[in-house]
């Protein structure tokens, strides 16, 4: 499993159209991407213009996948413009846990 969290800080007066932009790239990826095992996104209750990435994949593989996309490539193109700062990345190496009522490690290697 390859998993990142990514945490985006919004200008502020451009949440909507980040949030459309990032509702466009998640339609994109639960059509087209089987490898991606969980991408959410959320929001901070306590900053407005904060938005957190869970990304999950099935393995590296499946992240250069998801990188290649061409919806991946306009979200990449566009997200800056609505963008305070640079984003901040956080790799994660999966320690224990469960998935659907599964062990972690059957859903891919550790990458």
């Amino acid at each position: 499993m390859f998993a990142l969290v990514v945490e985006f800080e919004i200008r502020d007066g451009h949440g909507q159209e980040f949030d459309g932009l990032v509702a466009d790239t998640v339609a994109a990826i639960t059509r087209a991407e089987p490898g991606t095992v969980a991408y959410v996104t959320h929001t901070r209750s306590d900053n407005p213009n904060v938005r957190i990435f869970y990304e999950c994949y099935r393995d590296h593989d499946a992240f250069l996948a998801h990188e290649q996309q061409p919806h991946t490539a306009r979200f990449l193109h566009e997200r800056d413009q609505h963008l305070a700062s640079p984003p901040m990345v956080w790799r994660l190496h999966p320690a224990s846990g469960a998935l659907n009522g599964s062990p972690l490690m059957e859903y891919g290697d550790s990458d």
